[in-house]
């Protein structure tokens, strides 16, 4: 017996610090809930059983997954926002102990970028955005694992032996960067790198909205914004957490609920020993 009422507010504890997760972090950009799943415990039924005498011995946590399903969409204002309607991630890479990319991919919905002081586009965790640089075309190739790099973009060129600044910034629902230098000199910088799964909600989350595959997830596939599979992206806007605050309170109501009548009767249990060893 106290094993089964341990169990209850084992699992009622695990939801109820999930969701806690969940609503503190409702107004977190682009963050992806999770949900847990519950299953019984070492139950005594066989196929012979006879149904009143099948009896579960508790419940346990089968699985807590992210959820990928779509957060809102808002307007942010500035061409460094962006938010991907649909499937897929931005691919980036943290800096390793010298700044330079650590070589490893990671995967993240939090589209509010910056440009650091050497140019490179960052995402909020400070990780270096990938994609694919434009060649000497103009025209970025397309998005090959083994020609991924670090955006990054000029802050002045060279035009007539004059230095002409960077006066826009505009990134395209396809994922192309275009840089405009002076009035009216448009230049391609790169095309922004966007990453699928066979599995999205095996992803590992790592915190701060970035993820990792793991086996479970599969191999990223890479591609671009708009191809077949893909989400496209919105500029001047980001993705909001898709936390729907009246269904986590709900859960956290029933979770509540669950743990205190795990814990009378657990206070039921003791009394009832108590009385039976005077």
């Amino acid at each position: 017996m106290f094993g089964l009422i341990r169990s209850g507010m084992a699992t009622a504890m695990h939801e109820l610090s999930v969701v806690s997760n969940n609503i503190a972090n409702a107004g977190s950009t682009a963050f992806k809930k999770s949900d847990v799943s519950f299953s019984d415990l070492y139950s005594t039924a066989t196929p012979y059983s006879v149904p009143r005498t099948a009896v579960g011995q508790g419940s346990n946590v089968y699985s807590t997954r992210v959820s990928d399903g779509q957060g809102g969409i808002v307007d942010r204002g500035g061409s460094l926002n962006l938010a991907i309607v649909g499937a897929g991630y931005f691919t980036v890479s943290p800096p390793d102990s010298s700044g330079a990319p650590s070589g490893g991919l990671f995967f993240s919905r939090n589209g509010e970028l910056t440009i650091d002081k050497e140019g490179f586009v960052r995402s909020p965790d400070n990780s270096f955005v990938m994609g694919i640089a434009a060649g000497a075309d103009g025209v970025p190739a397309g998005i090959d694992p083994a020609g991924l790099s670090r955006i990054s973009v000029p802050f002045t060129v060279i035009e007539d032996g004059k230095e002409i600044p960077l006066s826009n910034l505009e990134i395209a629902s396809d994922g192309i960067m275009s840089a405009t230098y002076g009035p009216d000199d448009v230049r391609t910088i790169a095309r922004l790198a966007i990453a699928v799964f066979p599995n999205q909600a095996g992803l590992k989350n790592m915190g701060g909205g970035t993820f990792t595959q793991t086996d479970a997830s599969g191999v990223a596939i890479l591609g671009s914004a708009g191809d077949i599979g893909y989400g496209t992206l919105q500029s001047g806007a980001v993705e909001t957490s898709n936390v729907d605050i009246t269904k986590e309170m709900t859960i956290m109501m029933r979770s509540q609920q669950q743990f205190n009548g795990a814990a009378r009767l657990l206070q039921t249990n003791a009394d009832m020993v108590e009385k039976l060893t005077r």
